[in-house]
């Protein structure tokens, strides 16, 4: 009976964890500490937001590598159902948040009651509003990226 083969992914994590660890969780605190000023401290209301904005760079990839196909634009759009199902919080809750990010100007419905980002000019609000946070979440990401790319 043969070995099975180390999934190297995994291995390479295990080997490095150290600085995997320590790498993400620079990345991710100095995320969440812009975020939760953006977000005044409210996590439901950012978990909520990323959700939507998932599907929102999801289809802007999709887009942009269909292009030469033609215009053809998928947009997907979550329901209130659909986001308490994936972020765990209860429906009436995400009810008011999304009330609270649609009066932000963050957030608007869409068809279906599917609930999108609020795009002006082809570029989401909240970047636009937000330009330094964005730059310096570029530049972070950036940093995770190069500091772990002789692992991947």
């Amino acid at each position: 009976m043969m070995d099975a083969k180390p999934d190297i992914p995994q291995t390479i994590v295990e080997e490095n964890y150290v600085k995997f660890q320590h790498e993400l969780l620079e990345f991710l605190f100095a995320h969440l500490v812009d975020m939760r000023a953006i977000f005044e401290g409210d996590l439901d209301a950012l978990l909520i937001f990323i959700s939507i904005s998932r599907y929102y760079l999801r289809d802007e990839r999709i887009n942009a590598a269909s292009e030469e196909a033609g215009p053809q634009q998928h947009h997907h759009h979550l329901t209130l159902s659909r986001i308490a199902q994936i972020t765990t919080i209860p429906r009436e809750t995400v009810r008011r948040k999304l009330s609270l990010l649609e009066s932000k100007g963050l957030l608007e419905r869409g068809p279906n009651d599917g609930w999108r980002l609020v795009v002006k000019d082809g570029r989401p609000v909240i970047r636009a509003r937000y330009e330094s946070v964005w730059q310096r979440v570029m530049r972070r990401l950036v940093k995770l990226v190069r500091a772990l790319k002789e692992h991947v």
